[in-house]
């Protein structure tokens, strides 16, 4: 069990300035047990802390129950999964968003998993705002729908990752997802890995229709036990946007470390090649002094 309450006093603001939070947590092979109660005041503001949002009030609770079957040369474990999110403002007169999820899970033998999942959720949206180019969902609360399949491949693979599929209803409107994330390494180059992510969406609302794609790629290569290249490029079909980078960390004794990073992002709308939107070079050294 974990708790806390704090209070802030900013001079101007008057109203609810306290937060609170309070969670249980139960957790055995078979049985599983969480519930939490959190409020964040209208007016808390710590000010040499961070709050990510504030005026709202969440109970969150979630049950589960795990079966090893003893006698399965392919299955390790199956669980069922059931939770409630309700989320309103500090006050509990207006509903904000409100989930309810259930979800079934396999564990295989060879480390895989597969999971299938349901849920009924709803959001108010308090402004209109445009969710694509000349697509504008306006304000209101909306219910929605959706089911998710997945299937994750062991850590223990060369290619592992990943994979899912999820159709539902989307602000009174359809939407359907496919998707894969994960890493890839190979044999023959044992320093290098790849670590590639793709998600594809299609939407069909009241209000238009569109296609989101984005997909991103991440190479890794460790010429050293010391030295690290990262490289990241990312590419938003609908935002018509291409970013890369370029990360080198380097520990040349041991605690200090030099890093060298470069990044840019791109227009892909134009033609020929991308346009250059932003374009960053950074250097840091640190050395570790001992006494």
């Amino acid at each position: 069990m974990s708790t806390y309450y704090a209070q802030t006093d900013t001079p101007g603001l008057r109203g609810r300035n306290d937060s609170y939070r309070a969670r249980f947590d139960f957790a055995t092979d078979r049985f599983g047990l969480a519930a939490e109660e959190l409020l964040v005041g209208e007016h808390f503001a710590p000010e040499v802390g961070f709050v990510r949002r504030t005026d709202f009030s969440e109970q969150f609770a979630q049950g589960r129950f795990s079966i090893r079957p003893r006698k399965s040369a392919v299955v390790r474990k199956l669980s069922w999964i059931a939770g409630v999110d309700y989320i309103t403002d500090a006050d509990r007169t207006v509903v904000e968003d409100r989930q309810a999820r259930g979800q079934f899970t396999i564990e295989f033998q060879n480390g895989d998993q597969s999971s299938f999942e349901h849920s009924v959720d709803y959001e108010l949206l308090q402004e209109a705002f445009r969710i694509a180019p000349g697509v504008v969902v306006p304000a209101g609360g909306y219910d929605s729908r959706t089911t998710r399949v997945s299937y994750n491949l062991g850590q223990q693979r060369r290619i592992n990752g990943r994979v899912s599929a999820a159709t539902g209803t989307f602000y009174d409107g359809t939407k359907t997802e496919v998707g894969y994330s994960g890493r890839m390494s190979a044999a023959w180059i044992p320093r290098f890995v790849l670590e590639p992510s793709v998600a594809l969406n299609w939407v069909e609302l009241p209000y238009g229709e569109f296609n989101a794609t984005a997909i991103s790629t991440r190479f890794i290569v460790t010429p050293t036990p010391r030295m690290l290249l990262s490289s990241l490029v990312q590419y938003n079909a609908l935002a018509h946007s291409l970013g890369s980078s370029v990360r080198l960390r380097w520990e040349y004794t041991p605690g200090s470390e030099l890093f060298v990073v470069y990044s840019d992002g791109r227009d892909t709308a134009v033609r020929g090649v991308p346009a250059v939107l932003n374009r960053s070079f950074a250097l840091k050294v640190t050395k570790l002094f001992r006494f």
